[in-house]
């Protein structure tokens, strides 16, 4: 019997009850097909997060599954990106849940994250990957006019991720300051853009080119070895063979990241006009996201002047139509639907670990400083 016909909300259990957990937590109660059966966190902040929505409260997995409390059917981890593999292994072999939604970065070591996968696969666990961008309009839009060709064949991508984190923002949780524990923009942020650039360019990322901006912020308490960086200028190449470029950087006054572009997480406040954080260029057209301007040459304009189409006739701008889905509301519902309903993680454990050896390779390039390039397992 499915979930249709069975009309029982699912309950779902939060890991973790830190920045991004109140989010998770405002969808799944919102939701119609799921519902907040626990927050596990052993700190302040999960139980505080618990007593606020009048959910159980659990300082281990164990803990809960000991307890009277429903046996959750899927889980979200939310915790230290450092933790998410511990997490996981612990949930899904002592709570055999359905499925399993792991934040980004799925991991912060690519061997661990392949022995998840096993793992996962063992226990029949789908695991999903926190890369909500995935469900959000503009990127459906952007996928949908790159299948039906308007950009052409794709042949570079540019893109940025650039803001201003606050000291504050290192100084409340020391993990951030730490490369190896998954702090720094390349893990925390840019792992998010290399997701993306893998969904929009239907291949994957299999050589890095990688160096660093200046650093302009006061030496954070964190050995000089294991310091995260303030930004990288990159370049890469995929599999099909498409080129591209991507400048990091979270020391900079700039709207041309995704969370300003977008406006998605109320975190952080969207800019007062539209801006892109990607640019595809295709041999038709170029496209523009998330603010989905895609730039094209009329045929008819060239036929009607007698010329061939090409930068010597105007190019036309349109605006593409997007809907009003909310990406993490999306993501909720998915989960629910890979519990119960057989349906393929739209974000899996392999397409995360992707992302996670782009930043692996990425990290090797700043380490080494010598200006060789990165090749990538794929």
């Amino acid at each position: 019997m499915t979930f249709q016909t069975q009309h029982k909300k699912i309950p779902v259990a939060l890991v973790g009850g830190g920045t991004i957990a109140p989010l998770h937590a405002e969808y799944i109660c919102s939701s119609p097909t799921c519902s907040l059966s626990a927050v596990i966190d052993p700190f302040d902040t999960g139980q505080k997060l618990a007593a606020k929505l009048s959910v159980p409260h659990f300082d281990s997995v164990q803990s809960l599954l000991s307890s009277d409390s429903q046996a959750p059917v899927a889980y979200i981890i939310c915790a230290p990106s450092s933790l998410h593999v511990k997490l996981a292994v612990d949930v899904i072999t002592c709570g055999n849940p359905k499925a399993v939604l792991i934040e980004k970065p799925f991991c912060t070591n690519s061997n661990s994250g392949s022995q998840l996968i096993e793992l996962a696969k063992s226990k029949a666990c789908q695991i999903l990957v926190g890369h909500h961008r995935r469900f959000h309009p503009s990127l459906s839009a952007a996928r949908n006019a790159i299948d039906d060709g308007k950009l052409g064949q794709i042949t570079a991508i540019a893109g940025t991720w650039t803001a201003k984190k606050t000291d504050e923002y290192y100084s409340l949780a020391d993990w951030r300051s730490s490369r190896s524990a998954g702090g720094g923009p390349v893990w925390t942020n840019f792992v998010h853009d290399v997701d993306v650039l893998h969904y929009l360019i239907g291949s994957r990322i299999n050589r890095v080119w990688a160096t660093p901006t200046i650093r302009r912020r006061e030496t954070l308490a964190v050995p000089p070895s294991d310091l995260v960086e303030e930004g990288v200028a990159i370049m890469l190449r995929f599999e099909n063979g498409v080129v591209g470029t991507f400048l990091v950087s979270d020391n900079v006054a700039s709207p041309f990241g995704w969370e300003a572009a977008t406006g998605d997480n109320p975190l952080y406040p969207p800019s007062p006009v539209a801006v892109d954080s990607y640019r595809i260029f295709g041999t038709n057209g170029t496209l523009t996201e998330p603010d989905g301007m895609l730039w094209t040459y009329e045929a008819a304009e060239a036929k009607k002047f007698g010329l061939e189409v090409g930068w010597n006739i105007p190019i036309r701008r349109e605006v593409l139509q997007v809907g009003d889905e909310i990406p993490f509301q999306q993501q909720v519902e998915h989960l629910v639907r890979v519990a119960t309903q057989d349906e393929k993680p739209k974000c899996s454990g392999e397409d995360g670990l992707a992302a996670v050896r782009v930043c692996e390779a990425v990290t090797s390039a700043l380490v080494a400083s010598d200006g060789i390039p990165v090749d990538i397992p794929v």
